[in-house]
């Protein structure tokens, strides 16, 4: 009876970390489809539009059920946030450098996602304050998509393809203020600005060379 009893003790703490890693699992799914649903509602009535039981009620869950992941709005909407943010940050790393062209395609992209653009104006206006909580956040990544843009900019730097009186970090910021401001701007006109058009106009003022050379390497 005790040798019984002992086994099915051991069993019961070997199946605890199965238990634990399976509702892990879950837990990190619904927390995307989550996300999935909050990225939608934002992007199409903007945070002061979008409620936390409309999210709850597209994912099929109480409200109480998705304030366990996100207690507050401005938590989901950090979350959804840094969630987006993503499809640049896996590129910092690339050799040597993400591309300008990674920029303008997401210029392109978020033209079908107005209230993802006027979240991502807000958020980063508000955090200029040092005592924010996301303040260090996008201070850290607007300096890595500086860093990373710069070190692709070089390149043109190198092959002589950088206009005279650029750097490639002058560049780099040049760029990444034009699609700021121009995402801006184009909340309030959205018919007569042209994000993508108009960066890669800019662009062509500062690399006299296609940018699809540039992802070629030299021979």
């Amino acid at each position: 009876m005790v040798e019984s009893d002992n086994a099915r003790a051991s069993a019961a703490r070997a199946a605890a970390p199965a238990r634990r890693t399976g509702r892990s699992t879950k837990g990190a799914a619904k927390r995307e489809v989550i996300l999935d649903a909050a990225l939608t509602v934002f992007g199409e009535v903007g945070l002061h539009g979008a409620s936390l039981r409309e999210i709850a009620g597209r994912v099929g869950v109480s409200h109480q059920s998705l304030m366990h992941y996100f207690p507050t709005k401005n938590e989901l909407l950090m979350a959804v946030l840094r969630r987006r943010d993503e499809r640049l940050r896996r590129h910092f790393a690339d050799e040597p450098g993400m591309s300008i062209q990674e920029l303008i395609t997401l210029a392109e992209d978020n033209a079908g996602m107005p209230g993802v653009i006027e979240l991502y104006n807000m958020a980063s206006a508000e955090a200029t304050n040092s005592e924010h909580p996301a303040h260090a956040y996008y201070a850290e990544f607007y300096e890595s998509i500086i860093t990373s843009n710069a070190r692709y900019l070089q390149k043109a730097a190198e092959r002589g393809a950088l206009r005279e009186g650029w750097t490639p970090q002058t560049a780099a910021r040049a760029i990444l203020g034009m699609m700021d401001g121009l995402q801006l701007q184009w909340l309030y006109n959205r018919e007569d600005v042209q994000v993508a058009e108009t960066l890669k106009m800019l662009v062509r003022t500062i690399v006299s060379v296609p940018l699809d050379e540039l992802d070629t390497p030299k021979k």
